[in-house]
């Protein structure tokens, strides 16, 4: 089967470009949860979404973007969260307390 090299360097941008949008993403919404006055978090998280329900990424691939914001929060709470809370340590947790308020 032949496959137009062209096409596959496309396809494989596009992954790249997703791939590096929710590695953000997940960084950010962990960077958030340790410290929930970073405005660098906030804006990545804002600008990732923007980005799953942009055109541009319904172009790239065929996820709705609402989902996969939707699947990326459920993991964050139901896995993401639960590890971060086991390994933090006192003094980030005191911190982390302390900007909550």
């Amino acid at each position: 089967m032949y496959v137009d090299p062209k096409l596959y360097a496309a396809e494989e941008l596009a992954n790249a470009i997703i791939i590096k949008a929710v590695e953000d993403y997940r960084k950010a919404m962990k960077d958030l949860w340790l410290c929930p006055r970073s405005v660098n978090a906030r804006h990545t998280i804002i600008e990732c979404e923007s980005f799953f329900r942009s055109p541009y990424f319904n172009t790239l691939i065929s996820v709705d973007g609402v989902w996969l914001i939707y699947k990326l929060k459920q993991e964050f709470e139901t896995k993401t969260r639960k590890e971060l809370e086991k390994c933090i340590s006192p003094m980030i947790k005191n911190c982390r307390d302390l900007s909550v308020r």
